[in-house]
């Protein structure tokens, strides 16, 4: 994988609630580049895991470039 990849990442984020109890999430995240599907029994598990995969390819400038991008298209 190159740098460029490594700076990127995108899920598909589905959400549906349990028949049982209206009250709890479920949660699947697709990795968009590979397809792979992980699932998770709450919402605070999905965010969990994406502000680790985010951790690990943080770059302190990213949040800048985003909201730079948004502020032009805005």
């Amino acid at each position: 994988m190159d740098s460029q990849n490594e700076a990127y990442l995108a899920y598909l984020l589905r959400l549906w609630r349990v028949r049982e109890t209206q009250e709890k999430w479920r949660v699947s995240l697709e990795d968009a580049r590979t397809r792979e599907l992980r699932g998770f029994a709450s919402l605070e598990e999905a965010l969990a895991f994406l502000q680790k995969e985010a951790v690990g390819k943080d770059d302190p400038n990213q949040f800048n470039q985003i909201k730079e991008v948004t502020d032009v298209q805005a």
